[in-house]
């Protein structure tokens, strides 16, 4: 893949990472905030002056899977939460973990066959553990729902293009891009990536 096409692809998955962080952070902080004391996650003085895996806002790593093992909980008792599948594959998504993101987006898609900000994320998932056919087949699945989503037909172009080696049916895509969205300079670079 060219430098271009790969910065383009981290940085969407860098603005998908900042805002599933502030969603989560959001969610983890009111959920610690109405739980006993006692299901929060213990810290010795000594662990707390470390600010081992501390953030600015106090996050670390023993409290994300504590809110994460809350989350599993709470889909326990409510086995139809799509919301809550949909974030704990946010999660993991936003940490690179797209092998464990996959299972609860597959949930979700299940669940609510609609949502194709969902099928857009699991087939970015599957490109990245190596399936770009599956990829391919959730970015059509989310487009057969709404044909005009950039974000799927964005992916759908990159995967033709660098992972099938289909550059003419990638430039294709991005032409139908290019007419819907002739401003977007993401898509622009992309051109200029696939022509190369």
């Amino acid at each position: 893949m060219k430098k271009e096409g790969l910065l383009m692809l981290v940085a969407g998955a860098v603005l998908g990472a900042v805002l599933g962080f502030i969603a989560t952070n959001s969610y983890y902080t009111r959920k610690m905030a109405s739980a006993p004391p006692a299901a929060a996650p213990q810290e010795t003085q000594a662990q707390q002056g470390q600010g081992q895996g501390q953030g600015e806002q106090g996050f670390n790593s023993a409290q994300h899977e504590a809110m994460l093992a809350q989350i599993k909980q709470e889909l326990a008792k409510d086995p139809t939460n799509v919301e809550k599948r949909v974030l704990l594959g946010n999660i993991y998504f936003d940490a690179k973990k797209f092998d464990e993101a996959i299972p609860w987006y597959e949930q979700a898609v299940k669940l609510d066959p609609k949502n194709t900000d969902v099928m857009t994320d699991l087939g970015v998932c599957y490109r990245n553990v190596g399936k770009p056919d599956e990829a391919l087949a959730m970015f059509q699945k989310a487009l057969s729902v709404d044909p005009g989503k950039r974000q799927a037909l964005y992916n759908e172009a990159v995967v033709y293009g660098f992972d099938k080696g289909d550059k003419a049916k990638a430039g294709e895509i991005v032409k139908e891009l290019q007419a819907k969205y002739p401003d977007d300079t993401m898509i622009q670079q992309l051109a200029k990536e696939l022509g190369k």
